[in-house]
Parts: C-alpha cells; structure tokens; sequence
C-alpha cells in the first residue's frame, strides 16, 4: 500500500499531464478553426468535409474536452478520477489511430502523443492501484459472492 504522499503525487502527476494535454489540443483547435494551422491541400482534403474546422472540433470534442475532465477529476481526487483518466487515454490512442486514417501523413506528433498517452493510461492504472476504495462495485459483488458461496 501507498502513502498518502505517494498517491497525492500520482493524482497530481496525472493532472498535470492531463491538463498539457489538453492545452494542446486547445492551441490545436485555434489553430485548425481559426486558420492558422493548415496541413496542405492534399492533406486538407481528406479531412472529413475537407474541412479544418470539423477537424477542429473533432479535436475538441475527443481530445480537449476528455482531458479537461481528466485534470479536473484527477485535480479533486474524485472517486472515479482513474476511470476518468484512462478513458481520456484512451481517446488519445484512438484520436492518433484515426487520425493517421484520415490525413494518411505521419508527423513528430504521432508517436510523441502515442507515448503521452501510454504515461496517461500508466498513470490511470497507478492511481486505480493506489486507491482501493475506487475499485469497481462489480469486483465488490463478485467477490462477495465468492465469499458467499
């Protein structure tokens, strides 16, 4: 069993992960909706509509939003802040597979978020093992009825 402390730097950790995610992927779409990020025409049009802002809130919607919740659960320690945590993971990895299926052209960015997100789903997984208390209620039942039976 953790300390404590230990946990608190976890949660803490995940937080501020969680939140540079999100910063990102807010600059992000700024840059896609407001226009200053293009990724050429060739690119462009393989967007869904071939369009920067449907981008933009694609990222907003699957990324941005997802972490925010993420640091905010993390932040305030809620009861399922690892849960929350590992599905805004989660997203990431499937914003990054879908991502590459759309724009077909591979970036820096690809790999540096596929390993953000790794830390992220790491971090869900130290915080779930760190806080007992938040085990699922179905591992509970179960277990009871083990006991039980």
């Amino acid at each position: 069993m953790r300390t404590d402390g230990a946990n608190k730097i976890i949660r803490v950790t995940s937080a501020v992960v969680t939140a540079a995610v999100a910063l990102s992927a807010y600059a992000g779409v700024v840059g896609l909706i407001g226009g200053g990020i293009s990724f050429g025409d060739t690119v462009n049009d393989l967007l869904p509509f071939g369009s920067l802002f449907v981008a933009g809130v694609a990222l907003l919607t699957v990324v941005g939003v997802p972490m925010t919740v993420a640091t905010v659960a993390a932040g305030r320690d809620v009861r399922h802040a690892a849960d929350i945590v590992f599905g805004a993971g989660l997203l990431l990895v499937a914003w990054i597979g879908v991502e590459l299926a759309f724009i077909q052209a591979y970036s820096w960015f690809h790999p540096t978020y596929l390993a953000v997100a790794i830390v992220v789903l790491g971090l869900a997984w130290l915080m779930n093992q760190t806080n007992p208390s938040a085990a699922s209620s179905t591992t509970v039942e179960l277990h009871d009825v083990h006991a039980r039976g």
